[in-house]
């Protein structure tokens, strides 16, 4: 999962409330190592603005890989330059975080969804944003001409010449445990389980794998990378070996279980950008066998 309506999708099923903004920064921080404590975050990632003929547009580092050296580099600037006024924390090279003393009056936007339209109506908004507007300008100016930067820039690699403030917030103490376990490598999801101390563990290789993990008890939530689209032949070709690969090792041995009565209900959410398709069967429903069985595709 990796958009907006996943992220409120998760929140909503740990009843945890939304913020000014879905509390992203603190959960992903949580997951990440850290400890967020009762302290505000906020995730200040790495990005890169590429310059149009009118306006600004951006893509966050989900589109292009971020290493440690690389982040350290960065940070080291950051961190000189803010000194105590924001320090910036690069737990995962991609994923950074800024701890601030209050929670600001300003509303943000996930880079997933600024993509790489004109980024002017998704900066941060409200009574507190224009500091933040400030900062990600002095941050430009700083990144620009990066060492860093410049190698990136000799072997194409988009450059890592802003940072983007997001996800704001602190940890909700709900205390919700809707699941019994948590498969995924999804930040977002293992934060939550975590604070919520339910069984936070890496994606198995496929659904047989998974069941003996749990003893088929309980309620297990599985997170898997979004499919994507597909912008020409060649991830046209990975595209559909993924999907035909998550029907393969996933779908078909799910079905087949709950068809023998290993497991009660399967439940299949998809989220779209700013939307979510849920399918629910239970046993009882594979009875009707007037129903055509439809492909993955139909849903995707």
């Amino acid at each position: 999962m990796a958009s907006t309506a996943s992220d409120a999708w998760l929140f909503e099923r740990f009843s945890v409330a939304k913020q000014r903004d879905w509390p992203v920064a603190p959960y992903t921080l949580l997951a990440d190592g850290g400890s967020p404590e009762r302290h505000f975050w906020m995730r200040a990632d790495p990005v890169h603005l590429r310059v149009g003929r009118d306006s600004l547009s951006l893509a966050d580092s989900a589109s292009f890989d971020v290493s440690r050296a690389e982040a350290d580099a960065l940070v080291e600037t950051l961190n000189r330059h803010f000194g105590e006024t924001m320090l910036f924390y690069p737990l995962q090279p991609a994923r950074w975080y800024v701890r601030l003393q209050r929670s600001p009056d300003m509303h943000t936007t996930p880079p997933s969804a600024a993509g790489w339209e004109a980024i002017e109506e998704r900066l941060p908004s409200g009574p507190d944003a224009m500091p933040f507007h400030a900062r990600m300008n002095e941050a430009q100016m700083l990144l620009h001409e990066h060492p860093v930067n410049a190698e990136r820039e000799s072997r194409g690699a988009p450059a890592l010449n802003s940072i983007w403030f997001w996800g704001g917030g602190t940890i909700d103490d709900s205390g919700t445990r809707p699941f019994s376990t948590v498969f995924g490598d999804d930040p977002l999801a293992r934060g939550l389980a975590l604070a919520a101390s339910i069984r936070a563990r890496a994606l198995p290789r496929d659904a047989g794998a998974m069941l003996a993990a749990t003893g088929g008890e309980g309620v297990a939530l599985i997170i898997m990378d979004p499919l994507g689209s597909a912008r020409d032949d060649a991830e046209n070709a990975r595209f559909l070996g993924r999907r035909a690969a998550i029907e393969r090792d996933w779908l078909e041995p799910l079905l087949a279980a709950l068809r023998s009565g290993r497991i009660g209900m399967l439940t299949l959410s998809l989220p779209g950008a700013d939307f979510l398709l849920e399918v629910e069967i239970v046993r009882s429903d594979l009875r009707y066998f007037w129903r055509r069985r439809k492909p993955l595709a139909v849903y995707s």
